[in-house]
């Protein structure tokens, strides 16, 4: 068992987005990774579902005495997180979606988010439009659960071709040349996120799973807890709840020979 580690977990591949960030910006600490395979996608469930399987989540991943958990996802951070985040003895950091950067950098106040249906259709979401973007901004939503589709099952990875034929078909239906600043609002986004570049290229992204990675910094530097020593290297441990042989050839594709530990009778 890693001492103290960085939890990170969502329904797969999106939490390794988050973990790459984490390995660049605090690269001495220890990170447990989580794909919760066995209930993805995040992004379909029901609220009620989605409670269920983040509670269950955060207890599992407590027993290995974290030194916080990340909820790398953005559904269940947009519609559960603000029920539970007080129901824990650990802290659990949310991935947020990065809306002030997002407003910040648009000069044609015109902005699209990326995100799942789960996501983009529920009344937490809306609420946080209204909430935090001014009225002068035009907000376009793109349900990309199908670019988050091809990430999860690797497709991105191998069959190049279509992956871009299928995210230039939504792109190109849902995103004109009015909008200058996208939020990718889910942390399987940044996989493809060169695809969408090739596509858009005067378009500025902004990332989720880069600006989590900056909130965990800030909280380990504000409770003393940030490893300070430049000259250790933080371990990775990866656990998976279902489907190991398929996400295991998956994460070797993309050079990561860490050990994966199938946890599935566990939850």
């Amino acid at each position: 068992m890693l001492y103290r580690p960085i939890a990170v977990f969502d329904s797969g591949l999106g939490s390794l987005s988050v973990v790459r960030e984490l390995r660049k910006i605090v690269p001495s600490e220890n990170i447990l990774y989580f794909a919760d395979k066995k209930n993805f996608p995040y992004g379909n469930k029901t609220k009620s579902e989605l409670k269920s399987i983040m509670l269950k989540s955060i207890n599992f991943l407590e027993k290995y005495q974290p030194k916080l958990i990340v909820m790398a996802s953005n559904t269940p951070s947009v519609q559960i997180y603000d029920e539970i985040k007080n129901n824990f003895s650990t802290a659990i950091i949310s991935t947020k979606l990065p809306l002030d950067k997002t407003i910040s950098l648009s000069r044609k106040k015109h902005i699209a988010i990326m995100a799942s249906k789960g996501t983009l259709d529920s009344k937490e979401f809306n609420y946080l439009i209204k909430k935090e973007i001014p009225q002068q901004i035009f907000v376009d939503k793109v349900d990309s659960s199908e670019i988050i589709n091809l990430v999860e099952s690797g497709s991105f990875l191998f069959d190049q071709k279509f992956t871009s034929d299928k995210i230039r078909e939504i792109i190109e239906s849902n995103i004109d040349d009015t909008i200058d600043v996208i939020a990718l609002g889910s942390t399987h986004l940044p996989f493809v996120k060169n695809y969408i570049e090739d596509i858009l290229p005067s378009i500025k992204f902004i990332n989720s799973s880069a600006e989590v990675a900056k909130d965990v910094k800030s909280y380990l530097k504000y409770t003393g807890d940030l490893d300070k020593n430049k000259n250790s290297k933080g371990k990775l441990e990866i656990l998976v709840s279902a489907d190991k042989k398929n996400f295991q050839s998956i994460l070797r594709y993309m050079g990561i020979k860490e050990i994966i530990f199938d946890v599935s009778l566990q939850m």
